[in-house]
């Protein structure tokens, strides 16, 4: 015969599998973004402003264009950079 602390002893154990398996399912999530994610976006955010007339503009909304320009050609640059020191990289072993 099953005691009542014994069902209690399973239930516990079921309820401890899901509770782990609902744990590594959110820790095993994972997204990434790869340098040519960040290039793309770079370049579509400059292809979006860069024909904007900045002239008829307000001073804030001309400065926020540049802005945005100067900062998608940093992102560019930065992992145009990392991807040309990977693939040049000297031996450490040379």
């Amino acid at each position: 015969m099953i005691t009542d602390e014994k069902i209690k002893e399973i239930i516990a154990e079921v309820v401890n599998e899901e509770i782990l398996e609902v744990e590594l399912e959110d820790e095993i999530e994972v997204e990434t973004t790869t340098r040519s994610d960040y290039i793309t976006a770079a370049y579509f955010a400059i292809s979006s402003v860069e024909s904007m007339d900045t002239q008829i503009m307000t001073r804030e909304d001309s400065k926020r264009i540049k802005r945005i320009i100067r900062k998608s050609i940093k992102i560019i640059d930065d992992c145009i950079g990392e991807m040309h020191d990977e693939l040049f990289e000297e031996d450490e072993e040379s």
